[in-house]
């Protein structure tokens, strides 16, 4: 239960600190009073936030592997090990595989966090973008048949 409610609570803190980016990093209350340099540049880091934060999870993902086929290399050769010096090994090679496989875990827990937020300030950049954008309105003629 502790858990749950710690996890709840880191949560809530993140999607709080992320919900008004824009107010601590350029100082307005309001999106849309960014000017389009800074929106551009706001755009930029968050492209790059989200490179990191895939690069982050995708890595992580590959330590936690890498770290469970030790914890099961090293399991395996504990019970399959018939000397103290065999089982020690296996033990060994077991708590290494764990812990990999935790740091793992953990290094793409945080990049995952780290994913969705560059992708909100992402979505949020290009709505407040639209309004610098050039609209041309081009006429198209064309025929319409209605059968």
């Amino acid at each position: 239960m502790k858990t749950t409610i710690l996890i709840i609570s880191m949560l809530f803190l993140f999607v709080t600190v992320n919900a008004q980016w824009y107010y601590t990093n350029y100082g307005v209350t309001d999106i849309n009073k960014l000017s389009k340099e800074q929106c551009d540049l706001a755009l930029e880091k968050a492209n790059k936030t989200i490179k990191t934060g895939k690069a982050m999870t995708i890595i992580g993902a590959g330590v936690c592997v890498i770290g469970a086929i030790m914890y099961s290399s090293g399991l395996n050769e504990i019970t399959s090990s018939t000397t103290y010096s065999g089982i020690d090994d296996g033990v060994n090679k077991g708590v290494a595989g764990a812990y990999i496989a935790g740091i793992g875990g953990v290094v793409a827990g945080i990049g995952i966090p780290v994913w969705i937020s560059g992708d909100a300030q992402k979505s949020q950049i290009e709505v407040a973008l639209v309004k610098y954008k050039d609209i041309s309105y081009i006429p198209s003629f064309g025929l319409k048949f209605n059968f």
